[in-house]
């Protein structure tokens, strides 16, 4: 309802595990590490816990999404299974056909696969999610499996992933054996006060509305307030406060619209408002079932004046329903059939026939569409589909006001709706340019190339490190004065000179 009011893409709150909107806290980057260490060391188990709504989900998600075409992976969602039903489970996402029905059929055709894997060099991970839920006699089967090994190494990476309870499941005497073989362990706790902010912020920025609508502080110290910090509740509480702004007419989120919100999502005055576990899992649906009975009416008896109610052309706009987003049909099937190895082959080769030569640097950043703009060079994005566990990549090439016109496996040039590509972008992208040779940071004559490039930019300050800073601020850049990676490909982009560009000519940033 509110999109179009604040100039969103898409509801920055939404509850669904979207690893797009992954906001790596300090805490979700240390879970994150915990589980490549794990991955890496190929040993044991990796266990990471913590309570209903820290980001469990959407970490394990963004986890597989990182894994190299050299990984089998089994992500296992809904653990509620009895042993045979695991293995059955765990054969069928990594596409293997047991000879028989039996048990012993079951592992013995999961023991050739690993054995395979293992004789090609290729990885075996597998996730399993809300592991809380697994019996005794599961996790049991779970710890048989993990047997499975060479006398030098496992054959299979474990990762177990559940709340709280599955610290204490895991305590019991019965399952020692299991415990004993955990070499990798985190808990997630809530976000900071700090850290409540910046996710708020980068939800904010990632659904496209950075610089359209804003939080207080007030409303983010109320936000943390009461949702402690989880960012589920977090999610919930936001995403009321900003229909609240839109009934009053406000792209300013205050401390008193969050207060609001906490009231309708709680179902009861604010200075009660405690989050108990039995509201998630008893109340939410009663407090959106009293959320929509009370908000209705309002948006029916608004006053007319222009400061408390949205202007006539968005209350029309709230009354049509929403067209289904434009899509590309052509994108869609290529998201959900190319490899990933494969694809990011193809968009590299797309990129460098943009460009015209082999010799090109590569830089990895996380952005958005409109840095990208800015930036002015093509890139390849790595996309993800509901349909599929891993991300694929496709190269940008241009950039208009409506559409991405980008090139995928080995399909050409052909235009996609912006709206699709920011949805199915993991926000991960690789940039191709062909540096300047010995431009590296330290030597003498990279030095001399980035003086002139910020010179010609309007940075001449003598000392080369507070030009770099001038720059790197102005650029969105940290500003550190090094002549990193980053910043001289920035430089490189913002030089002016003849080069494939996302932008058609003439067009401003």
């Amino acid at each position: 309802m509110y999109e179009p009011w604040y100039g969103f893409r898409e509801k920055p709150f939404n509850l669904t595990p979207d690893p797009k909107y992954l906001y790596l806290s300090h805490r979700h980057a240390e879970a994150f590490a915990h589980l490549e260490f794990g991955r890496r060391e190929r040993g044991g188990f990796v266990l990471i816990t913590g309570e209903v709504g820290t980001g469990k989900t959407t970490l394990a998600r963004y986890f597989l999404s990182k894994l190299g075409p050299d990984t089998h992976t089994a992500f296992v969602l809904y653990p509620a299974l009895t042993a045979e039903e695991l293995l059955r489970t765990i054969l069928d996402d990594l596409h293997v056909k047991p000879e028989g029905d039996s048990k012993k059929s079951l592992v013995d055709a999961l023991h050739r696969f690993l054995l395979e894997a293992r004789a090609a060099n290729r990885n075996v991970v597998l996730l399993i999610d809300e592991a809380q839920d697994l019996s005794a006699e599961v996790l049991e089967q779970v710890r048989l499996i993990s047997n499975l090994e060479t006398d030098t190494e496992k054959l299979i990476q474990i990762v177990l992933i559940g709340q709280s309870e599955l610290r204490d499941m895991l305590a019991r005497h019965e399952l020692r054996q299991l415990a004993q073989r955990v070499t990798a362990r985190y808990h997630l706790s809530p976000l900071s006060l700090a850290e409540t902010g910046e996710y708020v912020r980068h939800r904010v920025a990632v659904a496209g509305g950075e610089g359209k609508v804003g939080f207080t502080s007030d409303a983010l110290a109320t936000a943390h307030r009461l949702s402690g910090g989880v960012p589920r509740l977090v999610n919930l509480v936001c995403d009321r406060a900003l229909l609240a702004g839109y009934v009053q007419g406000s792209r300013t989120i205050t401390a008193g619209m969050v207060r609001q919100a906490g009231e309708e999502v709680a179902g009861r005055p604010a200075p009660a408002f405690r989050w108990h576990h039995g509201l998630i899992a008893t109340g939410l649906t009663l407090a959106l079932a009293l959320l929509a009975f009370a908000v209705a009416p309002r948006l029916a008896q608004a006053p007319e004046a222009p400061a408390a109610s949205p202007p006539a052309a968005i209350r029309a706009l709230a009354s049509t329903p929403a067209p289904p987003p434009p899509r590309s049909e052509r994108l869609d099937e290529l998201l959900r059939t190319m490899p990933r190895e494969g694809s990011f082959a193809a968009a590299a080769a797309h990129i460098g026939a943009a460009w015209g030569t082999a010799a090109l640097s590569r830089t990895t950043l996380r952005a958005h569409l409109e840095q990208l703009r800015a930036l002015d060079l093509p890139a390849a994005l790595e996309m993800f589909h509901p349909a599929r566990r891993d991300t694929c990549f496709v190269a940008l090439l241009r950039l208009d006001d409506r559409a991405a016109h980008v090139a995928a496996g080995d399909a050409g040039d052909f235009a996609a709706p912006l709206e699709q590509i920011d949805a199915l972008w993991t926000r991960d992208v690789v940039v191709w340019w062909p540096e300047p040779a010995d431009a590296h940071a330290g030597s003498i004559r990279g030095e001399a190339w980035a003086r002139q490039a910020l010179s010609g930019l309007g940075y001449g300050d003598p000392e080369l490190r507070a030009a770099v800073s001038g720059f790197q601020q102005k650029a969105g850049l940290v500003p550190d004065g090094l002549l990193g990676p980053r910043t001289r490909m920035a430089l490189f982009a913002l030089t002016p000179g003849p080069r494939p560009r996302l932008r058609a000519n003439g067009e401003q940033p």
